[in-house]
């Protein structure tokens, strides 16, 4: 198989996924909340992707922007912030948007030392959840290719050439 093959093989498998997480993101808790974001977002970029790849359209300089851009998302995203004390003096810390993905936790015997634990979160250790972190790459890169392949297809129009003219 050539490689425009196998691209356009890659980009409806991953609008298989893409679509298929829509589903199981609306199964699992309807549009609520930041759900109705991941999964619009998702089912747009599944769209988007379905069509690149069974039209073989090329981004070509598109994809790296659209790395770029997953980049710049997934560290923006560290500013949600979503905390909780809970479960007889736990504390949770979640950073990253749709998931949080870069987590801390701690326990203490009283509610005081879990709310002083609580006062300064950013000396807890930090864990990365692969599977969150795998799923917000998957939302901010569709986002990306949202934003990125209108330009692309636009800047890759051919221009009109004029009609040479015969002379008699």
């Amino acid at each position: 198989m050539s490689m425009g093959v196998w691209r356009n093989v890659l980009l409806v498998t991953a609008a298989a996924i893409s679509l298929l997480m829509v589903g199981v993101a609306l199964l699992s808790h309807g549009l609520d909340g930041y759900y109705t974001v991941f999964a619009l977002v998702l089912a747009l970029g599944g769209v988007l992707l379905l069509w690149l790849g069974a039209t073989g359209r090329p981004l070509g300089w598109a994809w790296a922007a659209v790395g770029v851009l997953t980049l710049v998302g997934l560290g923006v995203s560290l500013v949600e912030e979503r905390t909780g004390i809970c479960c007889m003096f736990g504390y949770h810390r979640g950073l990253g948007y749709p998931w949080p993905w870069l987590t801390s936790h701690a326990e203490a015997d009283t509610l005081a030392a879990i709310e002083a634990v609580a006062a300064s979160p950013q000396d807890l250790s930090k864990h990365v959840q692969l599977r969150y972190l795998l799923v917000d790459a998957a939302f901010w890169a569709e986002a990306a290719l949202l934003l990125v392949t209108p330009v692309a297809l636009l800047l890759r129009r051919p221009t009109r050439a004029k009609p040479d003219t015969v002379a008699v």
